[in-house]
C-alpha cells in the first residue's frame, strides 16, 4: 500500500515538473518572437531611409572567445620565392621584389601558372584567403588576405597579409603578420544574426540616408592584450559606402551587439 501511494506521489510530481518545463520553455520564446518582429520592422525603417543594404542572414552562429599570440615564424612564407629583399621588423614580415622579378600578373583570385605567382597563390600556399570586406576599403591595387581562427577569418593586423600592385597588377611587395597558439578560453555561445548586427548599426546612428552596406562577415578581431596574449573575440564587420562617396568599416561586438567601429 505504501508503495502505490509512493507510486502515485512520484507520477504526480512527474507530471507536475513536466507542466512546468513545458510553460518555462514557452516563457522563454516569447522575446525571441518580439525581438525578430522588431528587428523587421526596423529594416523596413531603414529601407523607407533610403539606406541601402545587401541581402542578410538571420540564422544564428555560434563562436568563442580565444586568446593567440603574435609569431616570429614567418620566414617559411618566402621559402619557394626569388629575387626579392626581406626582412622581420616588429613581428611583421616585410617583402618587396626586385624589379627583375618573375612574379607574374594575378587578379584577386586566381592562381598564376609554371614559375610566376600571384599574390593568391602566395597567399594561399600560407594559409590565408582573400578577404573582400578589407578588400574594398584598400587604396588602389591593394589586396589583403586574412588568417583564419576557429573557422571565421580575422580583421585584426596581426593575422594579415597585404599586398601591393603596381599600375600592371604586378605584385611589388606584401607584408604578413601571423597568430599562433589560439586557445579557446570559453565555450562556444550564441552571436547575434547578420540581421541584428544590421538593426545595431542604425540604432547607433552609423547608417544615414542614402548609404549602401555591404554584406556582412562574421570575423575575429581584438583590441585587448592580456599576458602577451591578444583576446579575439566575433564580431560582425561591414563596408558602408556614404551618400558623399566615402567608405569605412563598421563593427558591432556578435555577442553583446555593442558599436565597435571607429
Amino acid at each position: 500500500m505504501q508503495f502505490r501511494r509512493l507510486k502515485i506521489l512520484m507520477t504526480m510530481l512527474f507530471i507536475f515538473l513536466d507542466v512546468f518545463l513545458f510553460f518555462w520553455w514557452r516563457s522563454n520564446q516569447r522575446p525571441s518572437i518580439k525581438v525578430t518582429d522588431a528587428n523587421a520592422n526596423i529594416i523596413s525603417e531603414i529601407k523607407n531611409q533610403k539606406i541601402k543594404v545587401a541581402n542578410f542572414s538571420t540564422s544564428v552562429t555560434y563562436a568563442s572567445y580565444l586568446a593567440g599570440k603574435r609569431s616570429n615564424s614567418l620566414m617559411s612564407t618566402i621559402d619557394k620565392l626569388s629575387n626579392f629583399n626581406a626582412n622581420i621588423n616588429n613581428q611583421t614580415l616585410y617583402v618587396t621584389f626586385n624589379k627583375t622579378s618573375q612574379l607574374g600578373r594575378g587578379n584577386t583570385s586566381s592562381s598564376s601558372s609554371g614559375k610566376k605567382a600571384a599574390a593568391s597563390k602566395i597567399a594561399r600556399n600560407a594559409g590565408y584567403r582573400y578577404n573582400p570586406i578589407l578588400s574594398k576599403v584598400n587604396v588602389k591595387n591593394r589586396v589583403t588576405y586574412s588568417q583564419y581562427i576557429d573557422n571565421l577569418p580575422v580583421i585584426a593586423k596581426q593575422g594579415l597579409m597585404i599586398f601591393n600592385k603596381d599600375k600592371d597588377r604586378k605584385v611589388t611587395d606584401f607584408t604578413q603578420t601571423k597568430i599562433t597558439k589560439v586557445t579557446v578560453l570559453r565555450d562556444e555561445r550564441a552571436t547575434i544574426t547578420e540581421e541584428a548586427a544590421i538593426v545595431a548599426l542604425y540604432k547607433f546612428n552609423e547608417l544615414n540616408s542614402g548609404d549602401k552596406l555591404s554584406k556582412g562577415a562574421l570575423s575575429y578581431d581584438t583590441s585587448v592584450k592580456v599576458n602577451g596574449y591578444d583576446i579575439y573575440l566575433p564580431v560582425w564587420v561591414f563596408v558602408v559606402i556614404h551618400a558623399n562617396g566615402s567608405t569605412g568599416i563598421l563593427k558591432i561586438n556578435a555577442f553583446t551587439s555593442d558599436n565597435l567601429s571607429e
